[in-house]
This record gives structure tokens, C-alpha cells and sequence, in this order.
């Protein structure tokens, strides 16, 4: 039967007067058992009328406009009703009830706030009360869902609880869940009195993503947009945002090229946009651009974000302009929504140890002893040396093993999360709370990074017309020596684990009394180095971190199809470094630190580095959106934008402190550093957007910005970045519509021009220096100009073409998207050496091009659908570059255009070439004789002697005059650029379940080991790896072919660059496993879900380097030096716990 409210007009005859009285008995059972509720209700809801003749049905919808009842009767019923008169001021709804009934065959009955209209006598059916709830898929509550029984208007809403109740008059009906955002539900009644409902996000809102200034379906992108939301990532307890994303997306390369805690991972987009400027792609964060290098972006507590959106060609960036030739990344942070309070608390805990199959392996003390005995023995066999074999080394078992340097300077290190999150809201207001702290000691000891962080977000509707929100984010960052450095030197110090590498394992860190030993030997002939023990406890090195970010924007709707919004933000950064290094931790190659130094001689090092950044920006855009017809879609944008940047620099570096329990910088006698700088910048532009769609298939975009900078000239301030972009889903035509296996073709392409503006901030201006000048006999201080200015300096532009395809199978099992796109980078920046007459050493300019293509492709299917979920993403990604141009001559240069080409330089950039290739010796074996050596190419080093004997290195001479000399016999000896990267991630859900195995990778890409280079010195001066002991001894043992023997004056050749120390490092990453188990029920209800989970963070590297393939001492961020290991900070691997708590 059907049921209606006064809303809807009854058109079929009546009920059965037996149905009807069965209502009027079951309803005074409900009356009476809610008496004194019913009677309470009814009294205290008033209503005025006043007609002479008003039919009944009009009654009941006054009575559902003045109260909060509704009325519900049979389809039939009112076909018998008499029109009624009355009159009637503030009476109550049973008085009105009363008089209009008065001369009816109908009663009524009031349950809670229903009123059933009944005949007075004949049975219906049973009408019944539900009680229920309804939650998201994460079982939080959903208020405000609209429950209606279907076919009628009888309804209500949940509650702020996600609970309702609701009386409905047939058991058999079927109830309607609608709630915006969320896919419309049917539920059955089938006499049911509780029904628990989850509704699902609809696919509208998870296909929506985060564009420039706005957001856009997938379905209307013609540009090549990646999405990630909070819930691909949450399986990965990680710091950063930036380390979640390894993997994840195409095209998208995230190496960890460090262990350092809270380091700032480097990101690059589709390979290298520039020769000589920072490739790092612009963060944008709720609209914000981010300003500064990796670590400033680590304030951002990943519990925070709720999507990211990562925009790669040129119709996609081009509204960040000048400043978009590296992709853009746009994080969205959560926000709240109108409904019940949520709660959601994030937390984890484990521990990180080092990684031991990643250490290069080093010779133990019986090695090394044995190494050194050998070592003597050639020095009298080869040289005539007469001093004998030192004693030290006569015995070398009896030192067995010896030190293991990196199981004492390392350890098991927790680390520490804790996330609170609090969502609440109305129509009127939302708001949204999330703090968080982060706490991860380094593996090695004495090392660590905190981080404390707050946002909060605040959305107003005061109007209909109106939105306003407000963001801010403090955030607190505590680095506590973590910067122990790469390489050899840094401050007098050898970085840390580059020490552990070459330490001598037969000395101790400790002095035979326990304490800790000054400095290590341990045997002749080594050099003496600081005790890395005593740096790890002694030196201070601690970095603070303060920044706020805050935002607030207005948005108007002028018309339906009118808005303005307006913007303000503020990013204010500041960071203060304080080092003190003891005379008791200073020490080189053989400087010997001292423990009490004489007045005047402390060695002690005390630095202070300040750096304040502020920026402030002002954006403002008009937006217009029309449906013309069914056909015709129209979106226009037009907009306006202010920032300004200020920066505060300033570094002192004292010594000769008094005592070294007096760190303070004051206390220095002696400053060797005393600088301070300052600037700003400041860009204006003008941007618009047309997008168009007709018959919701043809998509046509266009873009266009102007942006102007004070960091260029007069000549060029102005630049101009256009883009277009068109789509057209193909699976909508109707040849198509009938292949049931297709449920998406798309095919899109674009073109367009976005810049780089990375450079000084007064490179086009001739800078003023100080400068003695001699007067009177004397010196005066002065100014001179040290820097030639350049004003017609321009952006670097990087002109791109991209064509996609999007495919989706069989409902959306599969899913498959390619791109392929094309680069070319005029105008790069570039350093141009001039006459030394003309008294500057250099001049920038625009003198260099670049291009660049690539394919991209991402495959995601959902195996399996039943009871085990099993979903697969895949995706890969190939990128090649050629060099154009370099500078007015095309003249290749080395690591950078500033350092003078030589045989022991280790990049090469050359034009027809990818760009920061190694270039130097083939390794060609070792010469196993004399006579073997005398046929050979000689090898002469910088001297007019050969260096080519029995045992030396042997490489290949290119030229073929039998010389070995540079740079005639270098050649390109490996690219450190990856032919491909790959992400691979499976998620498997079994009842409460779920498995997480996210994996990524590289192919084809070198790298040069450093640290191998450095330690196959064969001067007996540092530690090595076991295999110089197969080194060449003679004719008769001439080693494994691959180590040179250790006589004086040959060595050198050894340590050129050459492919031996070149590796392939092409890996396989097991970056994440996590298990999780969901519980769904609760006793209690103040919990609403509940995930406990275990995860492992880098399980294992497969790969033949030895040691971490991501490793870049220079990082990523400038493309001409990549690829080199010079002993970083190492690699953890952690196992943690977690909980997803949600009240």
C-alpha cells in the first residue's frame, strides 16, 4: 500500500475498513505506552488557523508548517474528507486535531512526532518505529543524512550521532539514505526495527581533483594529473609526505638519498627542466606556494593532508607560470564538515636499525694488520726499504676482529608519532583541528629530529552567498646533529660515517682506563683521526626550525554563476644553527685533537647561522561557470596576484674559546667569518582560464599568465606563459556506447610554456663590495664593484607537448593511462667566463637549451572483488635528455661551469649528450709483468716519467698513440639518470584484514662510489675493503686483476676516475609492508573504528652496489652532479605499531 504526507494528493481508492482498525488498535497500544511522551509533545506545539471552508489536506500542511509533525495517511483515506471550518489562535495540535475530525469517518493516533490518520474502523497494516544509524565507510557518523521512506515524503534526518528514528506505517517498506557527497542508498524495511547503514563517497567527489586555482573531475582534465588521497598513503608511517609518495605515481622520482632524520627528500618531475637551476618542482599548499629548499616543507605533519595532486605538463602548470617548468605539487590539508564531532587519533611506535647489508664491507683487524705486514714486505722487496716489518703487524691474529666502528657509533633508535584529530560543523561553520608530534632518533648516537605541529582550518557561511575560511599552521622543528656531512672534510671533521668506512679497526675509541681516547690510530703509517665516538657525544650541532603559515580567503557569489574570491597568506620561516665542536673532536686527516690546549691554541670550532624568510601574497580571481542548453559548457577565470619576499642571512664562526665548557659564540677571541645579507623579490601577474565542454565529451582548455619579477631587468621583467590543452572521451560516441567491455576512452593533448625564475635575487644588477685602496702611503677602506650585472637576463622557458590516453575496462576493473610528452628548454641560465682585462671573473647568461621526452604509463586493476579484495597498482616511467646548447661555444664543462675541466673532475655536460654524465678512464686490468707494461699505453700522470709498471692500473687508450693522457682518453663512462623508474603497490583486504606491499625501483642508472674510491687508496693511510688483500704481489701473484699494487709513486693513476669505481645501481625496493586488522563492533559507543596495524619501512634493496643506490652527495636538486657516494648518513630500516583510533 502506499502512504502519503498532505505534500502529495492520494489518487487511487481506498483501504479496507479491517486494515484500518488494526491501525487504530496497534496505535493505541503505542499511545499508551508513550503517554505521557505524546501528551507532553502534542500540548506544546501550537497552531493558528482561521478559514470558513479549507480542505483537510490543507490543514495537515499547515500543521507540518507551524510544528514539527508530520502526517501520514493512506492513498484513499482523504477521498471521503468533508472541507472544515475553524478558527483557532496558539492551540494545540490535538485541539486542532479534534474540531477537524469532529465530522469525519477518521481518526488519528500521535507517536513521537507522526500523526497517523486512520479510518475509524477496518484493519491495515502494522506500522512500525526503526531506530537506526548511518556512517561513512570508516564508520563515522554522517548527521544530517536524509532517511524518507520511498514513495512518500515521510521522513527525518540523523541526528549529530548519526542516529535516527523514524515511524513508518508499512513493515515492508523500503527507506531512502541521501547525503550530499555520498552515493543514495536503499534499504529494504522488511520488518526490521534497527538498520545500521554505511553510505560510500560518490565517484563524483573521489574523482575530483585539486588543479590551479580550482578544482576539476577527471573526467574534464585534458592535462596529465596524478591524484593520491590520505587513504593511498596511511599504510606508510613515514615523517614526511614526501617519502609516502615513493612509488606512487608516475613520473615521479623520490630517492632516498639519506637516512638523515627529518631529512627533506627531494622530488623531480619528468627529469631535468634546467642545467644550472634548482629542478625541484613548486610545492603549493591550500594555495599556498612553499618557498625554500626540501627541509622547509617538513613541517607539514602527513595526518594533516588530506589529498595530493601532482600537475605535469605545461596546460596544467601554466598558471604558476614563471615558476612551473618543474611541475607543481598542490597538497590539500583537511577541512572540516558539517556533522557530529569527529575524533581521529593516529599513532605509532617502533624502532630503526641500521641497514648492515647496505655497509661497505671493511677489513677487520687481522685483515687490516695482514694487509699492512704485506704492505712492508713489497716496500723491501720492490723499494729497498730497510726499516723492517713494524712489530705491530709481525702477528695479526692477535687482534681478531677488532673494532667494528659501525656497531659503535650506531644503535637501535625509536621513533615516535602521535596525531590528534578533531573535525566539527554545521551549515553555518566548520572547523578543523589537527596536532601532531613527531619524534625519530638518528641511528647514529647523539642524533635526532622532533617536530611539533598545529593546523587549523575554519570554513564560515554567514550567508547564503557567502564563504569565508581561515587557515594556520605553526610548526616547530628541532634538528639535534644530524648534519654530520659527506665526504672527507667538513669543519676539520670527517663526516661521521665516511670515518667509519676508512677507520684503522685496530684502535679503540677508548683509552685502556675506559675513558674516551683523544684520537685514533692504532698502528704506523695510518693517519691519526678525531674519535668519531667522541664527535658523536661531544660536537653540538642543533638546528631549530620555526615557521607559520597562515591563509584567509572570501569567496562571494555575485550571481548563480558569478563568484570572486579573494586570498591572503603569510609564510614567515626562521631558522637558528648552533655548532661547537671541542678541541677534543677537532681533527683531520693528522690533526690530533687536544684535551687541554694552551691558551691561544684552542681548536675549538663555535658557529651561529641565522636565516629569517618572510613572504606575503595576495591573489584574486573572478569565476564564471554556465550550462548553455544541454550541450554547452563554459568556465572562464580571470585573476590577479601579489607576493613579496623578504630574507635575512647571517653566519659567524669564532675560535680560540677560552675553555671548551664555554660554547657560547661570544666567548671566541677570534672570528674567521662575520657576514650578514639581505633581500627581497617581488612578482606580479595576471592569469586567466577558459574551459569549455560540449555534449560533456568534446573538452577544450585554455590558459594563459603573465608574470612580472623584480629579480630580472628592465629589458625582460615581463614573461608570458600560455597553454591549451583538448579532450575528447571517445567512449561516449555512440559507436562505442555498445561495447560493454569499455567503460572509458579518452584521449587528450596539450601544449604550452611555463618558465623558471630561480636565480638571485640582484642577478642583473652590478653589486658594490668592500675593498682597501691605498691613501696617503697607507690602506683605506673602500667599495668597489665586484659582480658584472646583466639587464637583459631572462626566465629560462621550457615549451612542452603532451598526448594521453585513458582506459578504463570492464566497469573500471582496469584502468590504464599513458602519456608521452616532449621538452625543450631554451634559454638556461648559464656562467660566462670573460677576459681577465676586464677585471670580473664571470657574468650570467642565457646560453643554453635542453631537451627532453618521455613516456609514461599507469596500470591499476582490481583483481579480485569478492570477499579477498585484492587491488594492483603499477607504473612506469622512461625519460631522455639531450643537451642543445652550452654557452656562446658550446664548450662542455664539468660539475658545474664554474670548475676547470681536469682528468680528476667527475661529470661531463657535452652537447648531443644527457646531461651530468661520469666521464673519465676505462679500467682496462691491471699489467700482470714489466713486459706487459712496456707494450702498454703509458700512464704519466702530471709528471714526464711513466707510471706504467708491473702491478699498476691499466687503461684503454682511446686515441691509439699509446699514451694515456687527458682528455683525449676519457670518454663518457656512465649516465647517472635513470633509463626507467617503477612503482609497484598491492593491497589485499580479507574480512577485517588489509595487507599493504608498496614497492618502487630504477633501471640503468650509475653510480660512482666515492667511498670505494677513496679507500682503494693502497697507501696504507686508511682502512679498505677485504679485497685489497688480493692485490697484486708479483709475476707469480698478480691478484684478482682488479687491485693494484702498493709501491710508492704509483698509486695515483689508481684513484683518477675511471669505470671501476662506476656501478651499475639499479634496485628493487620493498618499501613498505603493512598488516593491519579492523575492528568493526564496540561495546561502547564513543568508538566508532578502530585499526591496530605493524609495518615495516624499507624490508630490503635489491641491488649489486654496495651500499644505498639512491645516494647523491649534491642530492637531486642540481641535475649536472648526481650519483656519487661519499659516505652519507646510512639507512634504517624501522618495524613499528599503530593505531587508528576514531571517537
Amino acid at each position: 500500500m502506499k502512504f502519503y504526507i498532505p505534500d502529495v494528493r492520494p489518487d487511487q481508492a481506498g483501504a479496507t475498513r479491517k486494515k484500518l482498525l488494526l491501525i487504530m488498535k496497534l496505535t493505541l497500544v503505542l499511545m499508551i505506552a508513550a503517554l505521557m511522551e505524546v501528551s507532553a509533545t502534542s500540548y506544546a506545539q501550537k497552531v493558528t488557523l482561521s478559514a470558513k471552508k479549507i480542505a483537510l489536506s490543507d490543514v495537515f500542511r499547515q500543521i507540518r508548517k507551524q510544528t514539527a509533525y508530520n502526517v501520514l495517511w493512506n492513498v484513499d483515506i482523504l477521498k471521503d474528507a468533508q472541507p472544515v471550518a475553524i478558527q483557532v489562535t496558539n492551540a494545540s495540535v490535538e485541539d486542532v486535531l479534534k474540531q477537524c475530525f469532529a465530522h469525519q469517518p477518521f481518526t488519528y493516533s500521535i507517536h513521537q512526532n507522526t500523526i497517523v490518520i486512520t479510518r475509524t474502523s477496518g484493519t491495515t497494516v502494522v506500522a512500525i518505529t526503526i531506530k537506526g544509524s548511518v556512517t561513512d565507510v570508516n564508520n563515522h557518523p554522517l548527521p544530517g543524512v536524509a532517511v524518507r521512506l520511498k514513495g512518500t515524503q515521510t521522513g527525518t534526518a540523523t541526528l549529530a550521532d548519526g542516529t535516527f528514528t523514524l515511524t513508518v506505517p508499512d513493515a515492508g517498506g523500503v527507506l531512502l539514505f541521501n547525503y550530499m557527497g555520498y552515493t543514495p542508498k536503499e534499504v529494504p524495511v522488511n520488518g526490521q526495527t534497527v538498520i545500521h547503514v554505511q553510505l560510500e563517497q560518490a565517484s563524483s567527489q573521489l574523482n575530483e581533483v585539486v588543479v590551479a586555482y580550482g578544482k576539476q573531475s577527471t573526467r574534464e582534465i585534458v592535462g596529465s594529473v596524478a591524484k593520491l588521497s590520505a587513504v593511498d598513503i596511511k599504510d606508510q608511517p613515514t615523517g614526511t609526505f614526501a617519502e609516502r609518495l615513493q612509488g606512487k605515481l608516475p613520473g615521479v622520482q623520490v630517492p632516498q638519498t639519506t637516512g638523515r632524520p627529518g631529512q627533506g627528500m627531494d622530488l623531480r618531475i619528468r627529469g631535468a627542466a634546467s642545467l644550472t637551476s634548482n629542478i625541484r618542482p613548486l610545492v603549493v599548499v591550500d594555495g599556498q606556494p612553499m618557498l625554500g629548499n626540501p627541509d622547509n616543507i617538513n613541517n607539514i605533519n602527513p595526518d594533516e593532508i588530506e589529498s595530493f595532486t601532482v600537475l605535469k605538463d605545461a596546460s596544467s602548470t601554466a598558471l604558476y607560470g614563471s615558476r612551473a617548468a618543474n611541475g607543481v605539487i598542490m597538497i590539500t590539508t583537511k577541512r572540516g564538515k558539517a556533522g557530529a564531532t569527529r575524533i581521529d587519533f593516529n599513532s605509532y611506535y617502533g624502532s630503526a636499525s641500521l641497514m648492515r647489508e647496505l655497509i661497505p664491507p671493511v677489513m677487520n683487524a687481522t685483515q687490516l694488520a695482514t694487509y699492512m705486514k704485506g704492505f712492508y714486505e713489497d716496500k723491501i722487496k720492490y723499494e729497498g726499504y730497510t726499516g723492517g716489518i713494524p712489530a705491530v703487524y709481525q702477528n695479526p691474529e692477535q687482534y681478531g676482529e677488532g673494532t667494528d666502528w659501525f656497531s659503535v657509533l650506531t644503535r637501535n633508535a625509536p621513533v615516535q608519532n602521535y596525531s590528534l584529530s578533531v573535525t566539527a560543523g554545521n551549515e553555518k561553520a566548520a572547523v578543523s583541528v589537527v596536532g601532531g608530534y613527531f619524534d625519530q632518533q638518528g641511528i647514529l648516537l647523539n642524533t635526532g629530529y622532533k617536530r611539533f605541529s598545529l593546523r587549523v582550518n575554519a570554513d564560515f557561511n554567514p550567508g547564503k552567498r557567502i564563504k569565508i575560511g581561515v587557515g594556520v599552521a605553526p610548526s616547530l622543528q628541532l634538528e639535534h646533529n644530524n648534519r654530520q656531512g659527506t665526504g672527507f672534510n667538513i669543519d676539520g671533521q670527517r663526516a661521521i660515517f665516511a670515518s667509519a668506512s676508512m677507520m684503522p679497526t685496530m684502535g679503540s675509541p677508548y683509552n685502556p682506563d675506559g675513558s674516551l681516547a683523544l684520537g685514533i690510530s692504532g698502528f704506523t703509517n695510518q693517519f691519526v683521526w678525531a674519535n668519531p665516538l667522541r664527535q658523536l657525544l661531544e660536537v653540538k650541532d642543533d638546528a631549530n626550525r620555526l615557521r607559520l603559515l597562515a591563509n584567509v580567503f572570501t569567496e562571494v557569489k555575485l550571481t548563480d554563476h558569478l563568484t570572486f574570491r579573494t586570498s591572503g597568506s603569510t609564510d614567515i620561516a626562521s631558522m637558528t644553527r648552533n655548532r661547537f665542536i671541542p678541541s677534543t673532536s677537532v681533527g683531520g686527516f693528522n690533526a690530533l685533537p687536544m684535551e687541554n690546549p694552551p691558551p691561544g691554541n684552542n681548536t675549538a670550532i663555535g658557529q651561529t647561522t641565522v636565516n629569517n624568510d618572510y613572504s606575503w601574497l595576495n591573489e584574486n580571481t573572478l569565476n564564471y561557470q554556465q550550462q548553455f542548453g544541454k550541450d554547452h559548457s563554459l568556465g572562464l577565470m580571470g585573476g590577479f596576484t601579489i607576493q613579496r619576499s623578504t630574507g635575512f642571512f647571517s653566519d659567524m664562526v669564532g675560535r680560540d674559546f677560552p675553555d671548551n665548557s664555554i660554547s657560547y659564540l661570544s666567548a671566541a677571541t677570534r672570528f674567521t667569518t662575520n657576514t650578514s645579507s639581505a633581500g627581497a623579490w617581488t612578482m606580479m601577474s595576471f592569469l586567466g582560464r577558459l574551459n569549455y565542454t560540449f555534449k560533456d565529451r568534446y573538452m577544450l582548455q585554455a590558459t594563459i599568465r603573465r608574470d612580472g619579477s623584480s629579480r630580472f631587468g628592465d629589458r625582460n621583467k615581463w614573461g608570458t606563459f600560455p597553454s591549451v590543452g583538448a579532450g575528447w572521451i571517445v567512449s561516449d560516441e555512440a559507436f562505442l556506447k555498445n561495447v560493454p567491455a569499455i567503460s572509458l576512452l579518452k584521449v587528450r593533448a596539450t601544449f604550452g610554456l611555463t618558465g623558471m625564475n630561480e636565480i638571485d635575487n640582484y642577478a642583473t644588477a652590478a653589486r658594490i663590495g668592500n675593498s682597501n685602496y691605498s691613501f696617503s702611503g697607507g690602506l683605506a677602506p673602500g667599495k668597489v664593484q665586484t659582480t658584472l650585472g646583466n639587464q637583459s637576463l631572462a626566465w629560462e622557458r621550457n615549451r612542452q607537448f603532451d598526448a594521453g590516453i585513458d582506459i578504463g575496462l570492464f566497469d573500471g576493473r582496469i584502468n590504464l593511462s599513458y602519456d608521452y610528452y616532449n621538452k625543450l628548454t631554451t634559454g638556461l641560465l648559464f656562467i660566462l667566463p670573460v677576459p681577465q682585462s676586464s677585471g670580473f671573473a664571470n657574468v650570467q647568461d642565457n646560453l643554453g637549451d635542453i631537451s627532453q621526452w618521455g613516456h609514461e604509463i599507469i596500470l591499476s586493476t582490481r583483481n579480485l572483488t569478492g570477499k579477498l579484495k585484492w587491488n594492483t597498482s603499477f607504473n612506469i616511467a622512461f625519460n631522455r635528455n639531450v643537451v642543445k646548447r652550452i654557452g656562446l661555444n658550446n664548450i662542455p664543462f664539468a660539475d658545474n661551469p664554474n670548475i676547470t675541466l681536469s682528468e680528476f673532475t667527475d661529470y661531463r655536460t657535452l652537447v648531443g649528450k644527457p646531461v651530468g654524465q661520469f666521464y673519465g678512464y676505462i679500467f682496462d686490468g691491471i699489467f700482470k709483468n714489466q713486459a706487459e707494461a712496456d707494450a702498454g699505453p703509458k700512464y704519466y700522470g702530471t709528471g714526464s716519467t711513466t707510471l706504467s709498471q708491473a702491478g699498476t692500473v691499466r687503461f684503454k687508450d682511446l686515441n691509439g698513440d699509446g699514451k694515456i693522457t687527458f682528455p683525449d682518453d676519457q670518454t663518457v663512462i656512465g649516465d647517472p639518470n635513470p633509463k626507467f623508474i617503477f612503482g609497484f603497490t598491492n593491497t589485499f583486504q580479507y574480512q577485517n584484514f588489509d595487507l599493504n606491499i608498496a614497492m618502487s625501483g630504477t633501471y640503468g642508472n650509475k653510480l660512482k662510489n666515492g667511498m670505494q674510491e677513496s679507500t682503494y687508496n693502497l697507501d696504507g693511510v686508511f682502512n679498505g675493503p677485504p679485497e685489497l688483500l688480493d692485490r697484486w704481489r708479483s709475476e707469480d701473484n698478480p691478484g684478482n686483476g682488479r687491485v693494484a699494487r702498493t709501491l710508492a709513486n704509483t698509486t695515483a693513476s689508481y684513484r683518477t676516475d675511471h669505470t671501476l669505481f662506476i656501478h651499475d645501481a639499479s634496485h628493487l625496493t620493498i618499501n613498505n609492508i603493512a598488516l593491519g586488522y579492523t575492528l568493526r563492533k564496540f561495546r561502547t559507543p564513543y568508538i566508532k573504528s578502530l585499526r591496530l596495524y605493524a609495518s615495516a619501512q624499507n624490508v630490503y634493496i635489491f641491488t649489486s652496489y654496495p651500499g644505498n643506490p639512491e645516494v647523491s652527495a649534491g642530492g637531486i636538486a642540481f641535475v649536472t652532479q648526481q650519483g656519487q657516494d661519499l659516505g652519507a648518513y646510512p639507512l634504517q630500516r624501522t618495524f613499528t605499531f599503530g593505531l587508528n583510533l576514531g571517537l
